[in-house]
């Protein structure tokens, strides 16, 4: 059913394991719609009362694929507004979702990896986890809601330090920001994720629906327009000399010279 993903549901947990290991678990259109689809399965099935989001392999999600991109410019096709908006859809499924989901964050969660880890309810992570809002590097605003769950967190001016910087986050710092719900030791990152899952399953979760249903109607009323805007500046960075020059600069594994230009 599923191409860049693994979807599985064991003692009323649904686990959704990005499957692309070969480049990180780097993003693709079909991932945007796969994990959105899953999510929305979860959240039909009776027999789900928690979800886990995952990676598989040594990381939960690299973000973009920066191979894709590089076509992308060669092409003239750039970053198109559609795919961008696919994935703030991905993540609002999060969301919308009525079943607590965590984000079991082995390795690095960059980029839209990142933003996806953030959409969720709880984020279990080690103190070898990475969490980076890297978009500034490759000369993009960002994506997947990135700002937006950032700034429910931490707020306004630590969101606009870690966006602007594109700095990494690791594990007891996330804890102490609260990015981090859970820090755990790295060989028992799997035990406790689903030790957590099992507690939550076992909770009223008619009521977390509720509980989440509430939080969405008053505190993320206005993600759809944020979603709109978010991926028409995206799409707009694409097509700067900026974004050509950072992909180039990641290939070469060289440091990007940035002129700021549109």
């Amino acid at each position: 059913m599923f191409t860049t993903i693994r979807y599985e549901v064991s003692d009323k947990i649904a686990t959704i394991t990005f499957n692309r290991p070969e480049s990180g678990n780097a993003f693709v259109r079909e991932s945007y719609d796969e994990i959105r689809e899953a999510l929305e399965a979860a959240g039909a099935d009776d027999a789900v009362r928690a979800v886990v989001l995952t990676g598989a392999g040594k990381h939960f999600s690299a973000g973009g694929d920066i191979n894709r991109f590089k076509r992308l410019i060669q092409s003239g096709e750039y970053l198109q507004e559609e795919n961008i908006a696919a994935a703030g859809r991905m993540a609002a499924a999060v969301r919308e979702c009525p079943k607590p989901v965590i984000a079991m964050i082995n390795g690095a969660a960059a980029g839209a990896g990142c933003s996806l880890a953030l959409a969720c309810d709880f984020r279990v992570m080690t103190p070898k986890s990475k969490l980076s809002m890297a978009f500034v590097k490759l000369g993009l605003s960002g994506d997947t809601g990135g700002i937006y769950y950032l700034q429910k967190i931490v707020g306004i001016a630590k969101t606009a330090e870690l966006m602007m910087t594109g700095d990494t986050v690791t594990g007891e710092e996330a804890l102490r920001l609260g990015l981090a719900t859970l820090l755990v030791d790295e060989e028992d990152l799997e035990a406790e994720t689903y030790t957590l899952a099992e507690d939550l399953s076992k909770s009223a979760t008619f009521a977390i629906a509720r509980q989440k249903q509430l939080m969405n109607a008053f505190f993320y009323a206005d993600l759809a327009a944020y979603t709109q805007m978010e991926a028409g500046f995206m799409a707009e960075c694409s097509r700067t000399a900026d974004f050509a020059e950072a992909v180039d600069a990641f290939l070469e594994k060289r440091p990007p010279q940035f002129t700021g230009a549109a």
